[in-house]
């Protein structure tokens, strides 16, 4: 199967309609005496007992429970249907295929991540469908500032972000638990990884670069070890396949800096991943500096966070040079003084606040501070002053963003409240 791609919405209906069960979230809004589907989403083949949830209140209602494939396909194919009580009046999909995309284990993507590769299907909404009113929600649930608040709560346990995605009809996951890698260590000269699975017949692990190839077979669920002599080569890939078909996969350095931290990848020397994130040299997904910026500098690198944050997400090193000589934060002030002297930096200047994460990286006894940010599907921004600007990674360079380019971001997701 390709990585991304379109599936037929037929398909998807004679999918749901074999299953005897699936797991279902629902964002209803009222229509009419009934409740209309804003939203959707479906988790097929999950054998993990689902904690039912309902919210009700006057002008939205949220729902987790099991369904019966049935009701679910017909859900998607457009008909109306009784659900837990309430009758959910449902949308016909605008279009006649979903965007399909096969993930990786450990891969973020629409603010979810799982330990296994994964397959999802979205539909999205009618762009003329009216949308939800931003009143306060007070009911039998969680009381929200607005809808909006309410439904990232719901779907992503994140009560304070009013970002969720509300560009999605449906969206339809299938979990693929053939096999995937659990965790990967790497140290000087030895890469260890540890596979799991429920299928793993005729599946091979191999480790590959751009001189060389090294394959083993899997025997079952356990523990594979391959050895660096000469260390872990750039733009190393791990691959766990059966014949031609991936079940899972690493890519060294990532394909995108700054999207959030591989739980499963653990760097026993934490230079040996500065050495990788560098080997591209400064580009799209990296910004060096060579010590906490001040003034005209200082605006450059918080434009380019809010540039990162904005697009595909991306790092910034404090401590390299832009030759990419490592030269270390100054001994003075300490290391923890300048990350919070950054992190107040983000915090005053780029709204709202990106999704980011800082670290202290330790190298041959110099410390290199790392602002890793992930791309936050939506526009942010620079304020200089009370005028906020927006920006684009072009390249290794950051530039103001195009009127489309801003709105194009804005249409991912709501205003801020």
């Amino acid at each position: 199967m390709a990585n991304n791609g379109q599936t037929d919405t037929a398909e998807l209906v004679a999918m749901l309609s074999k299953c005897t069960t699936v797991n279902v979230r629902l964002a209803l809004v009222p229509h009419d005496q009934q409740w209309q589907l804003h939203h959707g989403q479906v988790t097929l083949d999950d054998d993990t007992p689902v904690t039912e949830r309902t919210w009700r209140y006057s002008t939205a209602a949220f729902l987790e429970l099991p369904l019966p494939g049935p009701t679910a396909a017909a859900l998607l194919r457009g008909d109306d249907q009784d659900v837990h009580g309430l009758q959910v009046v449902s949308p016909s999909p605008p279009f006649s295929s979903a965007s399909t995309s096969r993930l990786r284990g450990q891969e973020e993507w629409g603010r979810v991540t799982t330990p296994w590769p994964r397959t999802e299907w979205t539909i999205s909404r009618d762009t003329n469908t009216p949308q939800p009113g931003r009143h306060l929600l007070v009911g039998d649930g969680p009381s929200f500032l607005n809808f909006d608040q309410a439904l990232s709560a719901f779907l992503y346990q994140r009560p304070y972000e009013s970002t969720a995605d509300r560009s999605d009809l449906w969206r339809i996951v299938l979990p693929q638990r053939a096999g995937w890698l659990e965790q990967i260590s790497i140290g000087p000269d030895l890469l260890t990884a540890v596979v799991a699975g429920e299928d793993l017949d005729g599946a091979e692990l191999a480790l590959s670069w751009a001189a060389g190839n090294q394959p083993q077979p899997v025997n079952g669920p356990g523990t594979y070890r391959f050895p660096l002599p000469h260390g872990l080569a750039h733009d190393s890939l791990l691959m766990l396949h059966r014949a031609d078909q991936w079940l899972d996969w690493r890519h060294f350095p990532a394909p995108t800096y700054g999207r959030a931290r591989d739980a499963s990848v653990i760097w026993e020397q934490p230079g040996l991943e500065l050495d990788i994130l560098l080997a591209n040299g400064e580009g799209k997904y990296l910004e060096c500096k060579q010590e906490v910026p001040e003034g005209d500098s200082r605006k450059k690198m918080l434009k380019t966070i809010a540039a990162f944050a904005s697009r595909d997400g991306g790092t910034v090193l404090i401590g390299v040079r832009d030759d990419l000589q490592i030269v270390g934060l100054p001994e003075k002030p300490t290391a923890d003084k300048q990350e919070l002297q950054v992190v107040g930096m983000i915090r005053d200047s780029v709204e709202p606040a990106p999704p980011y994460e800082s670290r202290v990286i330790d190298y041959d006894g110099k410390k290199v501070l790392a602002i890793e940010v992930s791309g936050g599907g939506q526009m942010y921004a620079y304020r200089d002053s009370q005028r906020p600007e927006f920006y684009v990674r072009v390249g290794p360079n950051t530039v103001p963003a195009r009127h489309p380019e801003i709105a194009a971001g804005f249409r991912q997701t709501p205003a801020a409240t």
